[in-house]
């Protein structure tokens, strides 16, 4: 994967963010819940993260055409470090919605990361670098969320969020004297205001994208349900302990890190990436009804090596098409798009997910899942063109 050179910077700055990030995730309920939270409010705070996003995610994209990658990336770091220390000092509910918040408004780190693989590799190359992102993700999981867990519960809920701090921090330092900005062709129109907002519906104006970002989001909405509302459907469905979460999502993390290191490459090469992405996509919707009706530890075992090579191809694969079928000047552009329609879906799985679990079953909250993955099956066979085809055409008409 590094025999791009260019590429080892960013892969180590990505894996230190995303480790920061998932350092906080399990404590978050439990610290709000200390502050008389009601499971409604805790959803509030966290949907609050994504909402912001949402918002940022095409306004950072869009700067980072115009001024650069590694501008805007020390910018995001630096946001989420103080909404970390924000978090970890945290006293009352309003300030953890403004922990949040700040993190939310800079919350770029992935897509400009994406944005920034994408300029230095070649179109076959993508889909195996983009999976870069996934493999943090899943150091993340592997190394975060364990870390996470345990320093909550021995040391209180504030060292966690010290702790993303300083991860955060040490990846600001890194962008900022080792990282290096590549080349690539800025957007000079590039106007502020309400008009990246209107971006969206623009870019989803371009025939060929815009399948690709209806698939995307029926690819994120059934991957943030499950992740934003795993341990609840898990303690009740389950009778998952803690430790019993941790160890799943630990081994969940592993395997993606697996799929992604070692099969993107042999199974893009063999069947190209628009095959690549159904066959995700149909994994994720056998993996979501296997655990629907799974009772036992090997069978849970069958359905994450399912579901998660479903997830581990599906986000690399798309990534690196979306950013294909983009103009060549709009790739960051395009990638946060990307990202504002994970962070809309980030926004409402959690609402949407507690109200399945509360008020129908456990199980409904994987019988949605599935049906949105089958929908975005549907929409993968609507997708042409892939690396052999959209860049070509992109040099021949400039």
């Amino acid at each position: 994967m590094f025999k791009n050179k260019a590429l080892i910077p960013i892969a180590v700055v990505v894996v230190i963010d995303l480790i920061g990030f998932t350092i906080i995730i399990p404590m978050i309920p439990f610290y709000a819940a200390q502050f008389g939270a009601s499971s409604e409010m805790v959803g509030y705070i966290l949907a609050s993260y994504s909402v912001c996003q949402f918002f940022a995610g095409p306004v950072l994209g869009g700067l980072s055409d115009k001024f650069g990658r590694r501008p805007l990336l020390i910018y995001s770091q630096i946001g989420s470090m103080i909404g970390f220390i924000l978090l970890a000092v945290a006293n009352s509910i309003p300030i953890l919605f403004l922990s949040r918040i700040i993190d939310g408004i800079s919350g770029g780190n992935v897509t400009i990361a994406s944005a920034y693989i994408a300029d230095v590799t070649k179109p076959e190359e993508r889909s195996q670098a983009m999976a870069i992102i996934g493999i943090a993700f899943g150091v993340g999981f592997v190394i975060g969320m364990p870390i996470g867990g345990v320093l909550a519960q021995h040391f209180g809920y504030a060292v966690p969020a010290m702790v993303g701090a300083a991860f955060a921090l040490s990846s600001t330092l890194l962008s900022t004297f080792y990282l290096k900005e590549h080349h690539h062709v800025r957007d000079e129109s590039t106007t502020f205001g309400f008009h990246y907002y209107t971006r969206i519906i623009e870019y989803l104006r371009i025939p060929s994208l815009r399948m690709l970002l209806l698939t995307f989001l029926f690819f994120v909405l059934p991957f943030t349900l499950f992740m934003s509302m795993f341990s609840l459907f898990a303690m009740i469905k389950l009778n998952f302990t803690p430790e019993d979460i941790g160890l799943f999502l630990g081994f969940v993390g592993v395997l993606g890190i697996l799929w992604q290191g070692g099969v993107i490459r042999p199974l893009v090469k063999n069947l190209g990436e628009i095959k690549s992405l159904r066959l995700g996509l149909a994994a994720m919707t056998v993996g979501h009804l296997g655990l629907a009706f799974s009772q036992t530890v090997p069978t849970l075992i069958i359905v994450a090596v399912i579901l998660s090579f479903g997830t581990g191809v599906t986000r690399p694969v798309i990534s690196s098409l979306i950013s294909q079928h983009a103009p060549p000047n709009r790739k960051g552009g395009a990638l946060g798009v990307s990202s504002s329609l994970e962070s809309f879906s980030r926004a409402i799985t959690p609402i949407l997910g507690g109200w399945l679990i509360g008020a129908l079953h456990p199980n409904w909250l994987l019988y949605v899942a599935a049906v949105f993955s089958t929908i975005a099956v549907l929409l993968a066979f609507q997708v042409t063109g892939d690396s052999h085809t959209i860049e070509r055409s992109y040099s021949s008409s400039t």
